[in-house]
């Protein structure tokens, strides 16, 4: 044992975070175990290394410093050292960088592309690296060794588990949530409040937003002037398209806000099976569905309701949403048709009189008026129906 050994030593210990103690205990250990299997070292010796100096010194029972056993202790030193050293260093390190970053999980990190494996990224975040799994890049991200990166610290694992203890993300929704929080005072502050985000990673991304302060518009504010604020979120994305959606505690407004940029007419809901279904114009039916679909599945995972798209033409045929066709009902009752299903001519044109006095508001007499009324309209040709919608003309 030598100086250079203990200098080592401290050289991991400062640049590492590796307790030096810790690896002088693991080295005696080890040492200790081989000059029992070696030199039959009595059970009561026990071993110690000088922190200073390096000297190993062997010690009895009583801690007095006896001569070391006739065995070529130098080479067993070396090779012990190395052994054990090793093993532990690397077990150490596990454990420093469990210490350090299991507290940053869930948050966002900057670090520095170091190599390639496979289509994976491994990335240098000085003390420790992490790497950044080819499932959890954007299609559309393009990183060269020493690029700077920014992630999303998905998993610190312990030590025991896996090479790579710190899982990186950039297609998890939080990325997004950290990405605007670093680029928005008002949202770091607290009176700009995130309420949902849904996120098809490299293609959409919809960020739900509130405002704690009256005088704060939360869109608008978000998207900064010029709409720099989300140009610079979406160049961090390697172009993902980012839409702020304005929440609202009106379940109907906010699905009508989740569609943006389609413009929705009308919204029917029916809570017991959490499906809404919105009225549109023809025009902008392409909108609200989006490309392979996007904008409306995006918008259903983002309210939490199953949003179905229905044209206005559709909209005025023998399907059409009963809340929209009979007159002169009271609108307690038309929520209460939508709450049960009876979104349609057809559906409550087939009910029977029975089942639907089982619904608040409704008895015998409406009933059977509201059964007779879609039953008429069903039958009428279209043309009739037209007829029927104008003023003077009873539907």
């Amino acid at each position: 044992m030598n100086k250079e050994l203990i200098a080592l030593f401290d050289y991991w210990e400062k640049e590492k975070g590796i307790d030096k103690e810790f690896l002088l205990s693991a080295l005696e250990s080890g040492l200790l175990t081989v000059y029992r299997k070696k030199a039959n070292l009595d059970e009561n010796i026990s071993i110690k290394i000088d922190p200073e100096t390096g000297d190993l010194r062997f010690l009895d029972e009583k801690g007095k410093v006896i001569p070391p056993p006739s065995f070529p202790w130098e080479r067993i030193i070396a090779q012990t050292a190395k052994h054990v050293i090793m093993q532990r260093l690397k077990e150490a390190e596990k454990s420093t960088v469990y210490n350090e970053f299991s507290d940053l999980e869930g948050t966002m990190i900057s670090g520095r592309v170091e190599r390639f494996e496979d289509n994976n990224i491994v990335v240098s975040l000085g003390k420790a690296e992490a790497l950044l799994p080819h499932f959890h890049k954007l299609d559309s991200d393009y990183f060269k060794v020493g690029h700077p990166i920014n992630a999303y610290i998905l998993e610190v694992r312990k030590p025991n588990k896996g090479i790579y203890q710190i899982i990186l993300s950039r297609t998890h929704p939080d990325f997004v949530r950290r990405l605007l929080e670093k680029e928005i005072p008002e949202i770091a502050d607290g009176s700009v409040n995130i309420k949902d985000i849904a996120r098809f990673p490299g293609d959409l991304v919809k960020v739900a937003v509130s405002s704690t302060l009256p005088k704060i518009d939360p869109v608008g504010t978000c998207l900064g002037e010029k709409a720099g604020r989300i140009k610079n979120i979406m160049r961090e994305l390697s172009g993902e398209k980012a839409e702020i959606i304005l929440w609202d505690k009106d379940i109907s407004k906010y699905i009508l806000n989740s569609l943006s940029p389609a413009k929705g007419k009308k919204v029917i809901l029916n809570e017991k099976k959490k499906i809404a279904t919105v009225i549109v114009e023809d025009s902008q039916v392409f909108l609200a569905v989006g490309k392979r679909g996007q904008n409306v599945r995006l918008a259903s995972k983002l309210t939490g309701w199953d949003i179905r798209i229905i044209r206005e033409s559709e909209h005025e045929g023998p399907d059409k949403p009963a809340i929209s066709v009979i007159e002169g009902i009271d609108e307690k009752i038309i929520t209460e048709l939508a709450k049960n299903g009876y979104n349609s001519i057809k559906s409550l044109a087939d009910a029977d009189i029975e089942t639907l006095t089982k619904i608040p508001s409704i008895d015998e007499e409406t009933a059977e008026l509201l059964i007779t009324k879609a039953k008429q309209y069903r039958e009428q040709p279209k043309k009739d129906n037209n007829e029927s919608k104008r003023p003077g003309k009873e539907v």
